[in-house]
């Protein structure tokens, strides 16, 4: 039985590229080994990233609904990295592998590059401008396929469990205290849109590539769902922990989405929440890739090292250290 099997480069460009319409001498190089397999292929001036897909942590469904929203928020215009289609018009493809059928797509290598961990204000201000964009535009989307919805049980209660796993009983202790004082802290915001809606789910500094005219291309839409809008920023500032300037980013980040969509008191008030529940459900996305990944990097001190940063987060807000914005709200 494989968990996990990888094609080559050389086999990548004789299987897959022939139905893009790419010829053998395309240059094809293994590009990153994120939760699936990336390719960055290069023919003549141009450049695409060719994503073979996990089928033990994106199901067909997934992978069609992924593709699905992206063909549509292209063709509505946002700035995203969309799928190309086959030559027979198709968004994706599925082949057999040694641990079953995987999801293959490719994707124009969007331009620029990443800004990572030297965002600035106003690259934060866009890419916060940007998410709300294409929140709006995923409001007129009709979904064909079905999604992980990003529920509270979903990304708090089960990584909450599952990481307890991994922690002593200390930190499992403090995980299952976490979870019951989000859950009193975080208001209650209603699962309709605009406030509830397709989220890009990760929409962090290293999934966009800024462009030397200053244009945003966003990408990586693996994480996306339906979920509430508070959540992306909190998604967004969880990424950003770990960053003396994170607040000033993290308030930049909101003035842009508030120059699309004004946010309420209510959504305001939940971003800390969310980023905390954000925080645990990438932990619990490293568990539950342990078998990927390795236990020998997922030991006791890579769980306390990340606990650190949440604790540190916990007494910020009890010294009222953050203020994300000081716009004014509209109800």
């Amino acid at each position: 039985m494989y968990i996990y099997s990888r094609l080559s480069s050389s086999a990548v460009v004789e299987q897959l590229l022939p139905d893009y319409g790419l010829t053998s001498s395309v240059q094809c190089q293994y590009y990153v080994l994120g939760l699936h397999d990336n390719y960055i292929i290069e023919d003549g001036d141009r450049r695409y990233i060719l994503r073979v897909y996990r089928n033990d942590w994106r199901s067909r469904e997934d992978v069609l609904f992924e593709t699905d929203l992206l063909t549509f928020l292209a063709a509505a215009g946002a700035p995203v990295a969309g799928p190309l289609p086959t030559i027979h018009g198709a968004r994706c493809i599925f082949r057999d592998y040694p641990e079953g059928e995987k999801a293959v797509a490719l994707f124009p290598y969007a331009p620029g590059v990443a800004p990572g961990n030297d965002l600035n204000v106003d690259q934060s201000r866009l890419l916060g401008e940007v998410v709300a964009q294409i929140h709006s535009e995923a409001d007129r989307y009709v979904p064909r396929f079905s999604r992980q919805v990003l529920t509270i049980d979903y990304l708090l209660d089960t990584s909450v469990r599952v990481v307890s796993g991994f922690v002593d009983s200390d930190d499992a202790k403090y995980l299952n205290d976490q979870q019951v004082l989000i859950k009193v802290q975080l208001p209650e915001l209603p699962t309709r849109p605009p406030y509830f809606g397709i989220c890009h789910g990760d929409a962090n500094p290293g999934n966009v590539h800024i462009d030397k005219n200053g244009n945003l291309t966003l990408f990586d839409f693996d994480q996306c769902g339906y979920g509430w809008r508070a959540f992306e920023i909190g998604k967004f500032m969880s990424s950003i922990l770990g960053r003396p300037d994170r607040n000033q980013l993290v308030s930049h980040f909101v003035a842009g989405y508030q120059s699309v969509r004004r946010l309420t008191k209510d959504e305001l008030k939940a971003i800390i929440s969310f980023t905390k529940i954000s925080f645990i459900w990438v932990l619990a996305i490293h568990a539950y890739n342990a078998d990927r990944i390795g236990y020998k990097y997922l030991g006791r001190e890579f769980w306390k090292k990340k606990l650190s940063v949440l604790k540190e987060l916990d007494r910020e807000i009890s010294g009222n250290a953050i203020n994300l914005t000081n716009e004014q709200s509209h109800h």
